[in-house]
């Protein structure tokens, strides 16, 4: 009689949709998140390797179909090998420039943390929901590594073999098929990314006034982007975003979010900040992009503006007018940071920025 096969592991039951949901809804800002990961954990010499523009096409779907896996065992059969969103799985490895099967896993373990991140500022989540999440969100991430990784070791070596399918080549992927009856399609999976951050931001908005604490909104810019990519040769036009990206990530806070809603751009919100902490941030990260490595041998530099909830705004609105307008007021005057103006500090009707540094 032959051995009986070995037992084969159990699958970590699906989570409730309720929580699954709100993730997909949220692939763009989980995709960008997962970019300035990427950009920040790789080497400054690989920083241009990475295809920023095909992470931002790809990226959305690849996250969307990595949360609905998470609460539907149909869903995340088709991230399998031989499912038919395997072709997207393949994908990690080239959205992410890895070289072997270390940096295919590393990358899917930074996606998982994503959504890890995201599914606990989603809102809190009751404790006997922590180790459920953890284990489904571990069991996805398996998947998504063994289909990178069979696609990764099928795919040819540079220069030998036929080139890979039409459906594996950047920037190919931007439609994938779907169950006929998707309980996950509705008007919330097409919201734009700027919305997708800016109800973030309201959410914190709410919970200060519910809870107090402050909260602080950053805009950080990149001095001359525009002119620093038109003079650099194509391969090397992400280096000052990557930059950027790795300054900031390195100064926020665990708790701190950031956004992307341009290139050169992002947008920090920093619970639990008040006016002092704000300005203290905003140095971090202006000290950080301007004592890095240097582009093309001139330094980077990024002009910062800043709102405080309370002091400068009541919603979520003001708070962006605000931080935007003391942006742009550094950058008129030449300076690292400019602030809101709190409202006792000047005409409550007409409140207006003012330079720090």
């Amino acid at each position: 009689m032959p051995d009986p096969a070995p037992p084969r592991p159990l699958r970590a039951d699906p989570i409730s949709a309720t929580l699954a949901e709100p993730l997909a809804a949220r692939a763009q800002a989980i995709a960008k998140g997962w970019l300035l990961v990427l950009l920040e954990r790789a080497p400054l010499e690989a920083i241009a390797a990475i295809p920023t523009a095909e992470v931002a096409a790809e990226g959305p779907a690849l996250c969307a179909a990595a949360a609905r896996a998470l609460c539907s065992d149909v869903e995340l059969a088709r991230l399998e090998p031989d499912g038919d969103l395997a072709p997207l799985a393949r994908r990690v490895g080239p959205l992410a420039a890895a070289e072997g099967a270390g940096a295919v896993v590393g990358a899917v373990e930074a996606l998982r943390a994503c959504l890890w991140a995201a599914a606990l500022d989603a809102g809190p989540l009751e404790p006997d929901a922590l180790a459920p999440l953890a284990e489904r969100l571990a069991a996805v991430a398996a998947t998504l590594a063994a289909t990178a990784l069979a696609g990764a070791a099928a795919a040819p070596a540079a220069g030998e073999g036929e080139p890979a399918p039409a459906q594996d080549a950047p920037g190919v992927v931007t439609e994938l098929p779907r169950p006929a009856t998707d309980p996950h399609e509705g008007p919330a999976g097409a919201m734009a990314d700027g919305e997708l951050w800016i109800a973030t931001l309201e959410r914190h908005v709410e919970q200060a006034r519910r809870e107090g604490g402050g909260l602080a909104l950053l805009r950080v810019e990149l001095v001359d982007a525009e002119r620093l990519v038109a003079s650099a040769p194509p391969e090397e036009r992400g280096v000052p975003y990557g930059r950027l990206a790795q300054a900031i990530r390195r100064a926020i806070r665990r708790q701190d979010l950031v956004a992307s809603d341009h290139d050169g751009r992002a947008w920090v919100i920093a619970p639990a900040v008040g006016r002092a902490g704000a300005i203290a941030l905003a140095e971090r990260i202006g000290a950080g992009v301007e004592h890095g490595e240097r582009f093309h041998g001139a330094p980077l530099a990024a002009t910062i503006g800043f709102a405080v909830y309370g002091e400068d705004g009541e919603d979520a609105a003001t708070l962006i007018e605000r931080a935007d307008g003391a942006m742009l007021a550094a950058s008129a005057a030449g300076v690292r940071i400019g602030e809101a103006a709190p409202f006792d500090d000047v005409d409550p009707g007409r409140p207006g920025p003012r330079l720090v540094r």
